[in-house]
């Protein structure tokens, strides 16, 4: 099986604002640009601009920037050739943790492995740091939950089957936390 990766055509096949409505950023028109958050989580709510025309990105919030190819590695991790096969779709969304096999990545579902579980988003649910750690609970920075506290769902043999992003959770005031 051959290998060989055309980066060029790759990008060229992959417009910038396409591939960053699939990455699941959040994007306005602004003139010639789209901005939005960026995905790190650093800067304000315009610190991420990307220019379709000239087909590259930048983040004001980390001070970083490059092509499409270096959109999905800043988005989901991984190297440039994990960014193309992403793109050419040959490979999940999300780079999977090659250090420790888990339940369910023959499957394609991998774990977020950014996921921060000390975290005040986190800490709001009423979950302990160790616990959230343990259970797979954590902040996402980044990817597809970006900003929510991605909680993993698993069917009845503990295979990872996705995730749910929470937002907010309000427990019942009937309910002593």
């Amino acid at each position: 099986m051959s290998t060989f990766i055309d980066f060029e055509a790759v990008k060229a096949d992959n417009p910038i604002a396409e591939v960053a409505e699939r990455l699941g950023l959040t994007l306005s028109k602004a003139g010639q640009t789209l901005r939005g958050p960026c995905p790190s989580g650093e800067g304000g709510p315009r610190a991420l601009a990307i220019t379709p025309s000239k087909g590259v990105w930048y983040s004001f919030g980390k001070q970083e920037g490059g092509d499409v190819l270096a959109l999905v590695q800043f988005v989901n991790g991984g190297d440039v050739k994990d960014a193309a096969q992403f793109l050419a779709g040959t490979a999940p969304l999300e780079k999977a943790d090659t250090s420790s096999p888990e339940r369910g990545a023959e499957r394609g579902f991998r774990p977020l492995t950014y996921l921060e579980p000390v975290h005040p988003a986190v800490e709001a649910l009423g979950l302990e740091a160790d616990d959230a750690d343990a259970l797979g609970i954590g902040y996402a920075p980044r990817g597809t939950l970006r900003g929510t506290v991605a909680v993993p769902i698993r069917i009845e043999d503990g295979t990872l089957a996705g995730y749910i992003g929470i937002t907010e959770a309000k427990l019942p005031s009937k309910w002593k936390v």
